[in-house]
Formats: structure tokens, sequence, C-alpha cells
């Protein structure tokens, strides 16, 4: 998984705004007419990744920049800090293309890295590339990702399927809910990654339920998150926890 026990842990939330900020230098420079630069930061209780706590259940920075196109084609960077490895810092890049299917149907596909500077080695290989893609049905999102070589020494293919459904209840108040499974090559591989066992099947199942709503012009979000992974796996960064958010788009 993206923390493991034993590593060392530092934490600098201000190398995400440093590197937010350069990227946003470059990124400026080629806006023309038909482009639109946009971004958010959020402060969390805890940056969780597909289910498991990638700060040592602490807070997070996070930030973000995308760069769209009037055609639909984007390209992003996202930022965190983290508590694992050697680094303390993630930083992905992605670049995509997002439009209509139909007329109910739009989709969104694209390629991203996470990257995690300082961090990756030789022996960790926490850097990976994932292709991914989306299919939006009114408030309902279907998404399949993949990696060849997944987070992480040994750790090879990796399929991430999941849904998301927004309900909205009022005008400033929306319901979410999140359900997805992460399926590795086999049983060996799942608990290489877990770095802990041991553990039954090839993958892990995480969900959510939370609910969102905004305030003086900054977005407020409250969820419960948990897995399915085996209490045996001693995976303490994957139990059912709350989490708290704020963020503000600009």
């Amino acid at each position: 998984m993206k923390t493991k026990a034993g590593y060392a842990t530092r934490n600098y939330p201000q190398q995400v705004c440093a590197a937010l900020v350069l990227s946003l230098g470059f990124a400026a420079t080629a806006v023309q007419a038909d482009t639109a630069l946009t971004g958010s930061l959020t402060l969390t209780s805890d940056y969780l990744f597909r289910g498991i706590s990638q700060t040592d259940e602490g807070m997070a920075l996070q930030g973000g920049l995308t760069l769209t196109d009037d055609s639909g084609f984007y390209l992003a960077t996202w930022g965190s800090n983290i508590t694992f490895g050697q680094g303390s810092l993630e930083l992905d890049i992605l670049a995509g293309w997002t439009g209509k299917l139909s007329e109910e149907w739009t989709t969104d596909v694209g390629i991203m890295q996470y990257r995690y500077p300082n961090g990756d080695n030789a022996t960790d290989q926490f850097n990976f590339v994932e292709l991914y893609s989306k299919f939006i049905y009114q408030n309902l999102t279907l998404g399949l990702a993949y990696s060849g070589d997944y987070f992480g020494t040994d750790v090879d293919k990796y399929y991430y399927y999941s849904a998301d459904y927004n309900y909205p209840v009022i005008d400033n108040l929306s319901f979410q809910f999140h359900l997805s499974y992460n399926q590795f090559e086999d049983n060996t591989q799942y608990a290489t990654f877990l770095a802990a066992g041991p553990v039954s099947g090839d993958g892990y199942i995480d969900w959510s339920v939370g609910a969102t709503t905004s305030w003086m012009g900054t977005s407020l979000s409250l969820k419960y998150a948990d897995t399915d992974i085996d209490s045996s796996a001693e995976c303490n960064l994957c139990d059912g926890r709350v989490v708290f958010s704020l963020t503000k788009a600009f």
C-alpha cells in the first residue's frame, strides 16, 4: 500500500505549496484565449488513498492545478504531503480528455503518473503510471484504472473498479456514496502491497459515505471511509475513520 510501517516519517506541507506555485508559473505562460487555468487548495484531517491513510492518520495540505482546452483536453498536477518512505511529498501529473459520448453519457480518459520526489528509489519503487477512464451518467460515475507496474517493489498488474454517486438534497447540501474494488495480480502481490499478512483473496474493497456543503465560498465535506482488509493483516491505516476536509477553488 502507499504507507508502510517502519519507514522514516517526515511531514512538510509547505513543499506542496512550493511545488504548486512553481507549476502555476509554468502553466500560466501557456494559457491562451481558448484555455482556462483552475485550481484548488484542500486541508484535510487525513489523506486517504483508496481507503488507506497516507499521512499516518494525520492532517494533509493538498492542492491542484488544471489547464483545460475547449477541445476537452487537459493537463493537471496535484500534490499532498505524505508520511512514509524517505520523502514527504506526493506530486502527480496527468493528461487526459473529457467530452460527451452521447446526450446522456460523458467520459474522462487519461494517463497519470504518481511521483514521490526524494522518496522513490530502486528498492522501494514508489513511482508508478496509471491509465484511467470514467463514464458519467447524470450523478453516477463509473471508473476503471489500470497499472502494469503498481506501487512498490514486486507489485505488477493492478485494476481499480469504482462507482460514485452524488445525491443532491438541497441547493447547498449533497450526499456522496463511493464503492470500489482494488484487484491485484494474485494473493502474493496483494500481501506484498500491504506489507503485512496473512490476507485472503487478491484484493480489497474500499467504500465511503459522506456529505458536502459550502460556506463563504469554501466547500466543507465530512465522510466515513473504510475497507474490508482483514484485521489479521494488522493494517491500522486501513481501518474505518471519519475524515473532514475544507476546499477552496480558484
